[in-house]
């Protein structure tokens, strides 16, 4: 039975991205809301300038917020009293004490930028590096994305705020936060051992705050108890309430910036790959495996590991790639775009509806995604054990090689399947979105 929990945890190793660039799929989303793209402009202010101007407020209100996630999340790892928020005046390690209050990277960037969309131009406005943004080495998407300086004091629209902060906690937000992660600031955040996820990616140890697992059976918890202790509800929540914070006390712009990082996660949770570890099989297909690994039989596993492996990164490499040409080529009516529109009945966000809704709804989705993409792209892509997707080097032309394999009609599947989920986060960010700029 260790032996099929291994099986699990290696699963769910190589997978913690969800949508390659969130802000292919926030921008729509927002701007489709009226209460965001008819919003005021905002000040511009530092990270710093911000926890400055509210820092008495500030130690009081993550002290209570750290209160109610004890209260309020069964699974809530407490939060180390010496890391508590204390006002001291001390503007040089500012940052450095928030980022270990809300336990973040404390290396992370959080520069005053915009991420722009494909195509998107702006006259006046400086380029800055993919350094002055992520944390991580291989930078790679971010050098075909178009990162513009802003200035402290000079006014934006919150609609590019909240599109730019929402890719952000891909940038190094929860990297290194586990007592194996070789991290000083890991040893004291109290979040134990890496539950899974490989942490000899660069990115793999932010995957228990990016994924969630849910709707398992008992017994896969029974077998692989490591898959509860994730923590996107925990950012989900955390970023909510930071944001009506600076609602309530005027700084607007941070207002927007949080909301944007606690919409990355809702987004996250519209990816199969990120509530299921192995979409498409059932606990039978995964104790099978783990009976064949037991009996000396190994071949089983490997192939489960490849194909899922494979599968994750192929939907979400094709879904990067016609949003991507949707906006160079200006298509709105994209199916991809369009169903990013703002949706009517939306419901009223509660704290549960992460896990009882918004997680859910991509889990019993999960099945049929793994099917589409067995049809309509070829064995070499997700259906050949003996192919590392990654190695093939095609990313660049899968839509093509979808289309050479089934059509045009595959490549509509496809959209329409990747649009499906999509309308669901439609649901789920409008939602919150809501949700926050009532409570102010």
């Amino acid at each position: 039975m260790r032996l099929i929990a291994l099986i699990i945890l290696i699963i769910v190793s190589g997978q913690a991205l969800s949508w390659s660039n969130h802000t292919l799929v926030s921008k729509q989303l927002l701007q489709s809301m009226p209460e965001v793209s008819s919003a005021d402009l905002v000040k511009v202010e530092t990270l710093k300038s911000f926890l400055l101007a509210n820092e008495d407020k500030l130690a009081i209100f993550l002290q209570s917020q750290e209160e109610w996630m004890l209260e309020n999340l069964w699974h809530y790892t407490p939060r180390p009293a010496e890391l508590a928020f204390v006002a001291t005046g001390n503007a040089q390690d500012i940052r450095v004490r928030f980022a270990q209050a809300i336990r973040v990277n404390p290396n992370t960037k959080w520069p005053i930028y915009l991420q722009l969309l494909p195509g998107d131009k702006r006259a006046g406005l400086s380029s800055i590096a993919p350094d002055a943004v992520s944390v991580f080495k291989n930078k790679a998407y971010l050098t075909s994305v178009q990162l513009v300086q802003l200035t402290e004091g000079e006014m934006v629209s919150p609609l590019d705020v909240a599109v730019s902060a929402n890719d952000e906690p891909d940038h190094g937000f929860d990297i290194g936060l586990f007592t194996d992660s070789g991290t000083d600031y890991g040893l004291d955040y109290g979040f134990g051992t890496q539950p899974f996820g490989n942490p000899n990616l660069e990115y793999g140890t932010q995957a228990p705050f990016h994924m969630g697992f849910y709707h398992e059976s008992s017994i896969v918890y029974a077998l692989g108890g490591f898959l509860e202790r994730t923590y996107p509800e925990y950012r989900i929540l955390l970023y909510k309430q930071l944001a009506e914070f600076a609602f309530e006390n005027g700084y607007d712009y941070w207002g927007w910036r949080f909301m944007g990082w606690g919409l990355h996660y809702i987004g996250d949770f519209s990816n199969p790959y990120h509530v299921t570890p192995l979409p498409g099989n059932s606990t039978m297909d995964t104790l099978w495996v783990g009976l064949q690994d037991k009996a000396g039989y190994p071949q089983a596993k490997k192939n489960t590991i490849q194909l899922a492996s494979n599968r994750h990164t192929a939907i979400e490499d094709f879904q990067y790639l016609v949003m991507n040409q949707a906006y160079l080529d200006k298509n709105y009516q994209h199916p991809t775009i369009q169903a990013l529109n703002t949706p009517e009945n939306v419901r009223e966000f509660e704290d549960d509806h992460i896990v009882t809704v918004i997680s859910e709804l991509a889990y019993l989705k999960g099945q049929d995604i793994h099917n589409l993409l067995a049809l309509v792209m070829p064995d070499s892509v997700v259906n050949d054990v003996e192919v590392e997707y990654k190695d093939l080097g095609v990313k660049d032309k899968l839509v093509d090689i979808v289309k050479e394999q089934s059509g045009e009609e595959g490549v509509n599947l496809l959209i329409g399947a990747i649009a499906d989920l999509l309308n669901d986060f439609s649901h789920n960010g409008t939602s919150y979105v809501r949700a926050v700029l009532k409570a102010n």
